[in-house]
């Protein structure tokens, strides 16, 4: 009687085991190379906003508003942010030209109730663009998250970097009383590049290019939840008198831009009212472990760490301090 040939039971179990653990060997290793590949696209879309930038320098001699209003505070608001502004230096030009300016149009991009929330501007509607996206955030661009500190109830995509208008006070270096108010919505802050209804020329980014923030990634949760700039739409507005920041605040805010008041990656959460105080001040953060990639005023993308020391991050945020920088 011949004998058959086979793998016996206990053959066969050591083998699944050997598979098993050449799975669980290899799957972290092609999560990590993924997430290689994600970091490295996202600090593309910020070398890429980093140029766009300093292509509006060129054209225009001076980096653009941070977020403006040209209505005297009006509502609705008849201004824009930079991102909006450097559409046509990121081949976006077709889209930047069907945007509607004009005062009957609304630039709420979502802030108005019923079918006129986006007169003018239906062309924002459900548009997603990938260059302001970090591919290793787990937010929906165009979630519908009504109450929460963000606004697409439209279908207006949440833009995942920031513009850095500053830091908030105290700033060593930086005269107190100068530039940072406490406003209604948070800290607001015109120490920075990106800065409410002020134009900032290269000159007066005294600390130097390398040495200043101008924009950075804000696309993650804060204690579960999405705070980002783009309360009121992530394209357009700004609410506040333009003189705002020579004077009192009142009931300011802006979109697309923070002022610098918490640590990267910070889940700190306000008491009292919450989503008020993180209008102005949503904390810049990431998915990418361990920090949060940044574009320089020089267009150059560096990774901060989570754990830099805040006060070298607040001076990093200013444009003028005039301290030397510690290791970042």
């Amino acid at each position: 009687m011949k004998n058959k040939k086979g793998f016996t039971l206990i053959e066969l179990l050591v083998v699944i085991a050997i598979i098993a653990i050449l799975i669980a060997l290899l799957l972290p290793a092609v999560q990590q190379a993924r997430e290689a590949a994600r970091r490295t696209q996202c600090k593309n879309n910020l070398k890429q906003i980093g140029i766009a930038l300093h292509n509006y320098l060129d054209t225009h001699s001076t980096f653009p508003m941070g977020s403006y209003n040209l209505n005297n505070g009006v509502w609705p608001t008849t201004g824009t942010n930079w991102r909006t502004l450097i559409l046509p230096m990121i081949d976006q030009a077709p889209l930047y030209n069907q945007l509607c300016f004009e005062a009957n149009c609304s630039f709420m991009a979502g802030g108005a109730a019923g079918a006129n929330a986006l007169k003018g501007n239906e062309v924002l509607k459900g548009l997603v663009i990938n260059g302001y996206l970090c591919p290793s955030s787990i937010i929906d661009p165009l979630e519908n998250s009504a109450g929460v500190v963000h606004n697409n109830q439209q279908g207006v995509m949440s833009i995942q970097y920031t513009g850095i208008a500053g830091a908030a006070r105290p700033v060593p270096g930086i005269d107190p009383n100068f530039g940072t108010f406490d406003c209604g919505h948070g800290w607001s802050c015109n120490n920075g590049m990106l800065v409410p209804n002020e134009i900032v020329k290269i000159a007066k980014c005294v600390d130097g290019t390398s040495n200043t923030l101008i924009v950075a990634e804000q696309s993650a949760l804060v204690a579960g939840r999405h705070r980002s700039s783009n309360y009121y739409g992530g394209w357009f507005g700004t609410r506040h008198p333009r003189t705002v920041l020579s004077g009192s605040c009142g009931d300011l805010w802006q979109t697309g831009t923070t002022c610098v008041r918490f640590p990267p990656n910070s889940q700190i959460v306000q008491t009292g009212a919450t989503e008020q105080m993180y209008r102005n001040n949503t904390v810049i953060n990431s998915q990418h472990e361990g920090g949060v990639q940044v574009t320089l005023t020089d267009g150059s993308v560096r990774f901060i760490s989570e754990n830099v020391d805040f006060t070298t991050l607040k001076k990093l945020a200013c444009r003028q301090d005039g301290l030397p920088i510690g290791e970042f």
